[in-house]
């Protein structure tokens, strides 16, 4: 349990509603998407403000509380699981989308954004924020930079470190510091930004993060290719990529995966194959992407592929790169539904 005094204090700043110790919000901030891995925080708190996360830094740093900064919880590392109790500060209600400058191409955003959400309104100006990772329906951007999100599109285009251009972040002693901004050639003394993505909190709480855009791909598109030999499907990808020929996805899947994958989407995939590669490819003209695809197929053709289907519509292109986001949720899903159970069965008190 949290000291009274320091209770009472966090209570002060926030109010009834945005710091919690009761068991229910405990036990649900307890353990994140990583399989059996769980510990109590003595206490759950939902800053809306800079000011207000550095006031519950510096209250924490002075009686030596341990801070686990919270997003969606999707990682599967253990990142936002408090294992040493503490204070958990969820960044939920640090959700805005502060400006999108098409001037500049870049984003400023707060750490509780919604990935996919960010991604749509992103979209709707023409633009494109590459990163993409399986989590990102649920998934916040300040988590995936604490984690270093990375995605489907990661081949191509990169990771989340690639975009995050600038940030502000409060340290643990309750110091705010401000890194890189909206230059390109940002060249000048150490590279603090780079620093803290990744970091997974334990070198500040990030509060806000200025993010690189770029000008949307006009063509897209997206080809299933199955294999009777998983060899063969290997083979092709490092001779796609040794043709100079870079998709904006190229992902394998094998047989359990695709069999778990069609057993909950059931979208067509085929079951009887040893593997399958999804893969995409953008680009700014339809003769350019067109060139590479048709290269695609000949690869993989000549390494054995028993199936080649190309998607006609953009509907038949999202399910194929569905089946391959949700695939490691749908491997996990089983058995993660019954550790859960088991973290309420051991954690809530007995209803005797």
């Amino acid at each position: 349990m949290l000291d009274s005094e320091v209770r009472q204090s966090l209570l002060q700043l926030l109010g009834p509603e945005r710091f919690r110790d009761d068991q229910e919000t405990l036990v649900t901030h307890s353990y994140d998407a990583t399989p059996m891995l769980q510990s109590l925080p003595e206490a759950v708190v939902y800053p809306e403000t800079t000011a207000e996360v550095q006031s519950i830094l510096k209250l924490a740093n002075e009686h030596r509380i341990p801070i686990v900064p919270r997003g969606a919880a999707s990682n599967l590392c253990g990142g936002t699981v408090p294992v040493q109790g503490g204070i958990v500060v969820a960044m939920s209600r640090m959700n805005r989308l502060l400006e999108l400058d098409t001037d500049n191409l870049t984003a400023t955003v707060q750490p509780g954004l919604n990935t996919k959400k960010f991604h749509l309104e992103v979209e709707k100006r023409g633009l494109f924020y590459p990163p993409d990772p399986s989590s990102m329906v649920i998934s916040t951007l300040g988590g995936n930079i604490m984690e270093g999100a990375g995605g489907l599109r990661g081949l191509k285009y990169g990771t989340t470190k690639d975009y995050v251009i600038g940030l502000e972040a409060v340290l643990p002693s309750g110091e705010i510091i401000r890194t890189g901004g909206k230059l390109y050639k940002d060249v000048a003394g150490y590279d603090l930004t780079k620093l803290l993505v990744g970091s997974e909190g334990t070198l500040a709480l990030i509060t806000e993060a200025t993010l690189k855009l770029l000008p949307a791909p006009v063509v897209r598109q997206t080809m299933l290719v199955a294999f009777a030999d998983i060899y063969g499907a290997a083979r092709s990808v490092s001779r796609i990529v040794g043709a100079r020929i870079i998709p904006a996805t190229l992902e394998i899947m094998d047989q359990l995966t695709i069999r778990v994958v069609e057993d909950y989407n059931h979208i067509g995939l085929p079951t009887d194959v040893q593997a399958i590669l999804l893969i995409e490819q953008d680009g700014q003209e339809m003769e350019s992407v067109g060139k590479d695809i048709a290269a695609i197929k000949n690869i993989c053709a000549t390494e054995g592929a028993t199936d080649i289907r190309i998607a006609q519509n953009e509907f038949e292109a999202g399910q194929l790169m569905m089946a391959r986001r949700s695939a490691l949720l749908r491997l996990l899903g089983s058995h993660q539904r019954r550790s859960w159970r088991m973290r309420l069965y051991r954690v809530l008190p007995s209803p005797i």
